[in-house]
């Protein structure tokens, strides 16, 4: 049988060429491949208006072109399947909409078995007459590689644009199925290809029982898991860790075992997926809701790695499809002229079949009215066209193409049908991400991201002000250490989220690295005097503290070193060792280090105050910012004022505090601040305190919601923050 000696030729070739080389040199090729996610994320981030996995395609590619050595260890097409596809597939089916897949599943079915076919037939017959070197057999197989959408390009290509419900269903659903299809309609023409035989009659049998045996395989192995779960909950057995690995381990056992049946594993991984997506009733145990939201978090980060892998993966076998004998029979016009004429005639029949299926559908829902509605389902169809890219799926089974024909002779045009493959894929996701965004653009106005942000800063005013005011009203003076650092962290809180929106975010931003810059102009103003030049060991305890003191007022990042940055490698490095010591003040000169490091910060805020202040009223533009700030910096030199005056009754001065960076002989007269209690006491109800200011945070938000001023689902997220909040907590130190 055709497909039988299509299997023994791909063991010979080995798939998508076969892992070589030591463990050693495995684990480094794995250590690049994730090193290139990474930097693809970051780059993701700085160009915005180039989507993800374009981004992540160029890294890959880059890598391979700096370090050809990586593309010397590949994994074979099976496995990289079975490793990052069936998973894939997996989470998206088990995430689905089962009642709106089986509202759409005639035009899904249409999609995913339909077009495929009908493209494997005109791209297929074209292919071979665009380029005649192509044997038929061989260009349906390049047809049908090239027919799946993508489920991690689709993916990823959603989030940037704004697709109606019906296109996402619909597309979602598509991309589910259609790998099947199209790989089993690969397998088959390459039978031919390989053999020279081809059998309709066979070849539809055999498609049948792929196809519809992997639904029927995946939809029992999923109900199986499904029940062995119910059972282990039923008996007590309800452990989080368990349960997610047991979870995430599904998608393969489905997929391996499905493929020793003789059935379609991707198909099988798919139907087991919907079949395990259960809905957790709105009221749940206490356990569930834990595992629910362990396993989405857990799975949202599996899909990032696996959708960073799968394209880095690809952009590093882009070189491959350059292969010396394609460069030196064809001219790069001619090549990239049938690249052209390829993707065209693929993107032609898609969004002639989807521009049909929306008329029918258009049809069906206003009669014979068509009219007007024709242009709308033309605009339609052209959007789910472009919403459709080829990807990593298509390449690795391009790759799968043996290296030798039943007669031992070389697979005819075997490099050139791989170059054509990378080259429409590269143009199907350059197509999406430059002209889906046109067609489609994201809704910027009263969108949830940005009710959600204001509904968080709204949470936090609100907590921040009930705070305050129970400071003011005079706590329990052993809880008034921890409530300080909280409202100020809560301050620092505030002052983000304003900064990552709102009308004045910008200037936020740009005002807080002014603020930083002003206070390290005085800082170096006051370090810089005659009397308080000290050596680096002098300076150490100091520039210590001060890190400390300043992150415990909300401070991060570099914001943390202002005032406290040695220049000197030497400085530098003794600076980092002290950091691994846990701060306390023990003894006296301890107290007075501190003592001065406060006073330290505090003519720092004073610092920022002055100029904001300068700002709002000689800058009106910037005025409301400026007023922001004032409140972020007038909490911290509160807190700060506080943890040298506690316990006492001396009032804060509202000028600049004389300074002197030099151990005083004595604390000063009416301040004995017992730092090392204040300390203990922060730590020691830090727990106690953060717990009960989140709950003050979930009041905030039901008021809120009570109030009309946000909306249910808005308020459902800022809970769940909550709830994440609350989870991390670690209990203080008794």
């Amino acid at each position: 049988m055709g497909a039988e000696r299509l299997e023994a030729a791909r063991r010979r070739q080995g798939g998508w060429l076969d892992v070589r080389g030591t463990a050693v040199e495995v684990l480094e090729f794995a250590l690049i491949v994730l090193a290139c996610v990474i930097v693809s994320s970051v780059a993701g981030r700085i160009v915005r208006k180039v989507a993800l996995p374009l981004v992540q395609i160029a890294v890959g590619f880059a890598a391979a072109l700096v370090a050809p050595a990586v593309v010397e260890v590949q994994m074979p097409s099976d496995l990289f399947l079975v490793l990052f596809i069936a998973p894939l597939l997996f989470d998206e089916a088990r995430r689905s909409d089962r009642r709106q897949l089986w509202q759409h599943k005639g035009a899904i079915a249409s999609l995913a078995v339909g077009l495929v076919l009908a493209t494997v037939v005109v791209a297929g017959f074209s292919l071979h007459l665009i380029m005649p070197v192509i044997s038929l057999p061989a260009a349906l197989a390049c047809a049908a590689a090239l027919a799946p959408t993508d489920a991690a390009a689709v993916s990823a290509m959603g989030c940037q644009v704004s697709l109606q419900p019906r296109q996402r269903t619909l597309l979602s659903g598509e991309s589910l199925v259609n790998d099947a299809s199209g790989v089993v309609a690969f397998q088959f023409a390459i039978a031919a290809a390989v053999t020279g035989a081809f059998s309709a009659m066979s070849a539809g049998e055999d498609f049948l029982v792929m196809f519809f045996g992997g639904i029927g395989v995946g939809a029992v192995l999923g109900l199986l898991a499904l029940g062995t779960m119910r059972v282990l909950r039923h008996f007590g057995y309800e452990d989080t860790t368990i349960h997610v690995l047991y979870e995430v381990f599904t998608p393969f056992v489905v997929y391996l075992l499905a493929e020793r049946l003789g059935v379609s594993g991707i198909l099988a991984v798919v139907a087991a997926g919907l079949v395990m997506a259960e809905r957790a009733p709105r009221l749940m145990s206490a356990s569930a809701a834990k595992q629910q939201l362990v396993s989405d978090n857990f799975w949202r980060i599996i899909e990032f790695l696996i959708n960073g892998i799968v394209f880095v993966m690809l952009g590093m076998q882009l070189p491959l499809a350059m292969t010396p004998g394609v460069a030196e029979l064809y001219a790069v016009p001619h090549l990239l002229a049938a690249v052209l004429a390829l993707t065209a005639l693929i993107m032609a029949c898609r969004l002639l079949w989807l521009w049909v299926m929306e008329l029918l559908h258009v049809r069906r829902a206003h009669g014979m009215r068509l009219g007007r509605k024709m242009a709308g389902a033309l605009r339609n169809a052209l959007v789910m066209t472009l919403a459709g890219p080829k990807g990593a799926v298509t390449l690795s089974v391009i790759f799968t193409i043996p290296l030798m024909v039943e007669n031992d002779a070389p697979f005819p045009a075997r490099g050139l049908i791989i170059f054509l493959t990378a080259g429409v894929i590269l143009a199907t996701l350059l197509l999406a991400n430059f002209l889906l965004p046109m067609l489609a653009p994201k809704k910027r106005n009263s969108t949830e991201e940005e009710e959600l942000q204001q509904a968080t800063v709204k949470v936090l005013e609100a907590t921040l002000q009930e705070l305050h005011r129970r400071l003011d009203e005079g706590e329990p003076a052993e809880y008034v250490p921890a409530m300080r650092r909280t409202a100020a962290r809560y301050q620092t809180r505030l002052v983000r989220q304003r900064e990552a929106g709102g009308d004045c975010g910008k200037q936020l931003a740009e005002l807080s690295q002014q603020c930083l810059q002003v206070q390290q102009r005085r800082a170096d103003e006051l370090q810089g005097a005659e009397d308080n030049q000290l050596s680096v060991g002098d300076s150490l305890p100091y520039y210590a503290a001060l890190r400390g003191i300043r992150a415990s007022v909300g401070y991060v990042g570099q914001a943390v070193n202002v005032g406290a940055r040695f220049h000197s490698l030497h400085g530098w490095v003794r600076l980092l060792w002290r950091r691994t010591k846990p701060f306390e003040v023990l003894d006296d000169q301890a107290a007075q280090v501190y003592y001065d490091s406060c006073l330290f910060a505090i003519e720092l805020e004073h610092a920022a105050i002055a100029y904001l202040r300068d700002v709002a009223a000689k800058q009106p533009g910037s005025a409301r910012a400026a007023q922001v700030l004032l409140a972020s910096h007038q909490a911290a030199l509160n807190s700060l004022w506080g943890r040298i005056n506690y316990g006492q009754e001396v009032p804060q001065d509202t000028g600049t505090l004389p300074f002197e960076l030099r151990p005083h002989q004595d604390l000063p007269e009416g301040m004995r601040p017992l730092f090392n209690d204040q300390l203990a006491m922060a730590r020691r109800y830090a727990n106690a305190v953060d717990s009960n200011a989140l709950i003050v945070e979930l009041d905030a938000v039901r008021h809120l919601e009570e109030a009309g001023e946000i909306s249910e689902s808005v308020a459902r997220q800022l809970r769940q923050r909550v709830y994440a909040l609350q989870a991390a907590l670690e209990p203080s130190p008794s």
